[in-house]
């Protein structure tokens, strides 16, 4: 295990620290804490892991290439694990419901245009909001199963699993942005952040397309505060390239460690600590017998009628699933049959449409003038939900993506939107929503 010098400890005591691997509860939930955050690729990859830790009045901080050396004062303490930024799609959306499983049924739909994988590979963790929206992380689920899986062996049981960005300080109407090694993590609200990058003499590409779009819906940052940037950062070049000021941090980030976790974790549905739960209600179990008793004895009158219905509606949702996949037999999944039902009716009624009408022959008359003057880019996949066409693009660089979104908005016939944009070893692969603009479409359309 690999530390920073002396294992940086700025707690102004000298007294010995005690180890106590038996730590009670309250001990480790109060004054004691460790933020872990695991690097890109972990844990397949050799890279080394920053840690800090908090006890009492002190605080330590270093890295390990072996989180099974770590101290087990420290592995008793309350840890929180903080994920690779690139592995975790941050979102939101806004749902007319509170039930978690019912959301956890809708999260696939609402963010179909955002998804690049099976819905089913993929867990969907979720916050609400004060304004009743809900912030969405979307991280693949063989991916949490492999970190539990690594952490569990390296006698590590986080309490929270929250993606990186997150970890950044954050002023109201500010963004945050971490210079790490050759990514920029970029924060840009409570629940919100990117990766893009890294970038010196200019803001990246994606940064700048990212203030250029908040600065239409009004949501501009005041200020972008830098982290641990490096010496030939140019702050000057950056601040004229966004049109915002730029604050360079004199602290670094790795040495004073990160504030409170936010609310959204990933562990959460089959995730979840259920240990600790159990632990956290072992006291109450006598009143949850009797609480029990009582219900089995209100509620049992009623259990046979609510079988009934409940095999009357399986049989009904299995026929339902049956007719739509002899209807559409290409579908892959299928989890609200008649709302897919209708949605592809629909789908095929608006394919019936000419050019003139502003639907998706209009659509493609616009955009394939453009693609086609690009040769290095490949289409990788067409959608169409009226009166939206969504493209997924393979491209050699952001700055084409940027180049197509520019040219297809300089007809004004349609309107552009950069859904995603992330960095592979190919290239580039973006996803562009595109729709007729009000100047664009006939009268009375």
């Amino acid at each position: 295990m690999t530390t920073t010098p002396a294992e940086t400890v700025t707690s102004p005591a000298t007294a010995p620290v005690v180890r106590q691997p038996r730590l009670g509860r309250a001990e480790r939930l109060i004054g004691h804490a460790l933020d872990v955050f695991l690097p890109d690729g972990w844990p397949e990859t050799s890279a080394a892991a920053h840690w800090y830790g908090r006890r009492g009045g002190s605080t330590s901080s270093g890295q390990s290439n072996d989180l099974a050396e770590l101290r087990p004062s420290w592995k008793a303490a309350h840890v929180t694990i903080w994920t690779p930024p690139d592995a975790t799609l941050l979102t939101h959306v806004s749902l007319p419901t509170r039930s978690w499983s019912k959301i956890q049924q809708a999260l696939p739909y609402a963010l179909e245009d955002q998804l690049l994988g099976d819905p089913e590979k993929l867990h969907f963790a979720y916050h609400r909001q004060r304004d009743g929206t809900l912030a969405v992380a979307v991280t693949a689920r063989e991916r949490l199963q492999v970190w539990l899986a690594a952490l569990r062996d390296s006698g590590l049981v986080p309490s929270r699993l929250c993606p990186a960005t997150l970890a950044l300080p954050l002023d109201a109407g500010d963004w945050s942005l971490l210079f790490t090694h050759n990514r920029l993590w970029v924060r840009t609200g409570p629940f919100a952040g990117f990766v893009c990058p890294v970038a010196l003499e200019t803001a990246p590409p994606l940064l700048s397309t990212a203030v250029t779009e908040a600065r239409s819906k009004h949501t501009a940052p005041a200020r972008l505060t830098v982290f641990d940037p490096p010496a030939a950062f140019q702050a000057n070049a950056w601040r004229a390239s966004l049109g915002i000021e730029i604050e360079t941090s004199k602290r670094s980030f790795w040495q004073t460690g990160p504030g409170t976790p936010p609310p959204l974790t990933l562990l959460q549905g089959e995730f979840a600590p259920s240990g600790k739960l159990r632990d956290s209600l072992r006291p109450l179990r006598l009143a949850a017998a009797v609480l029990t008793v009582w219900f089995l004895g209100t509620i049992g009158f009623s259990l046979w009628e609510w079988w009934q219905l409940n095999e009357q509606h399986r049989s009904t949702r299995q026929a339902m699933v049956q007719l739509f996949r002899k209807t559409f037999p290409e579908a892959k999944v299928v989890l609200d049959p008649a709302r897919q039902m209708e949605r592809n009716l629909q789908s095929l009624q608006l394919q019936s449409g000419d050019a003139g009408s502003g639907g998706l022959l209009a659509l493609l008359a616009q955009v394939a003038p453009i693609l086609r003057a690009y040769p290095n880019v490949t289409l990788r996949t067409v959608k169409y939900s009226d009166p939206k066409l969504t493209l997924d693009l393979r491209l050699p660089d952001f700055e084409t993506l940027e180049v197509i979104k520019n040219a297809l908005s300089e007809t004004r016939r349609v309107r552009v939107e950069v859904l995603t944009a992330n960095s592979r070893a190919s290239g580039v692969e973006g996803r562009l929503r595109i729709q007729a603009s009000a100047a664009g479409r006939p009268e009375g359309s």
